[in-house]
C-alpha cells in the first residue's frame, strides 16, 4: 500500500512534467508535435508579424521630378506613408507606359491623401494589376519669387517615403 504523502509527491511531480512538457511545445525546439515557432514581430497586429517593408527613401529636391519605379501585384494592399518635412511636394501613382494615374497626394489633391506644404499622410490602396509602376514627386515650392531685382526660387523639398505590403510578411530577425 502507497502512503498518503507518496501519492502527494507523484502528484505534484507529475503536474510540474506536464507543465514542463506544455512549456517545452511552445518553445522552437524539435519536439515531436510541437508547433512551429511564432515569435511576434508586432504582438499589436492581428496575425503578430510585420508587414514588408518595400521601399523607403528620404528625397530633397529642388528641381526635377524625382522618379521611382516599384513592382507592385495585383490584389495585394499597400500602405503608404509620406512625410514632407520641408516645403510642398505633389506625390503622383502613374502607369509609366500611359502616363495614368492612379492617385495624387499634395497641394492640389483633394480627402484624406490632401497635403497642404508640410505634414504627414498614410493610407491603404491595392494595385488593380501586377507591374511597374512609378511614384513621381514634384516640388510645388518652384514659384519664383523677386528680392533686389533678382529671381529666387523657394526652398528645397523634402520628403520621407515608406511603402509597406500587408499581404508580404517581413522575415523574422534573430538576435543573439
Amino acid at each position: 500500500m502507497v502512503s498518503h504523502e507518496t501519492k502527494r509527491v507523484l502528484g505534484i511531480a507529475s503536474m510540474v512534467l506536464i507543465l514542463i512538457l506544455l512549456l517545452a511545445r511552445t518553445l522552437p525546439l524539435p519536439f515531436p508535435g510541437s508547433p512551429p515557432a511564432v515569435i511576434p514581430r508586432n504582438p499589436g497586429s492581428p496575425n503578430g508579424y510585420e508587414p514588408a517593408l518595400i521601399f523607403n527613401d528620404n528625397v530633397s529636391f529642388t528641381t526635377g521630378t524625382p522618379t521611382f519605379n516599384l513592382t507592385l501585384t495585383q490584389s495585394h494592399s499597400y500602405m503608404w506613408k509620406f512625410n514632407v518635412t520641408t516645403g510642398s511636394v505633389n506625390i503622383n501613382l502613374t502607369d509609366p507606359k500611359t502616363g495614368s494615374v492612379f492617385w495624387t497626394v499634395g497641394p492640389r489633391s483633394s480627402g484624406q491623401w490632401h497635403l497642404n506644404g508640410t505634414g504627414i499622410v498614410s493610407f491603404n490602396w491595392t494595385a488593380p494589376a501586377s507591374t511597374y509602376y512609378s511614384l513621381v514627386l514634384v516640388n510645388q515650392n518652384l514659384s519664383p519669387w523677386l528680392s533686389n531685382e533678382f529671381l529666387y526660387t523657394s526652398p528645397d523639398s523634402s520628403c520621407d517615403i515608406h511603402v509597406w505590403d500587408l499581404n508580404a510578411r517581413a522575415p523574422l530577425r534573430v538576435i543573439f
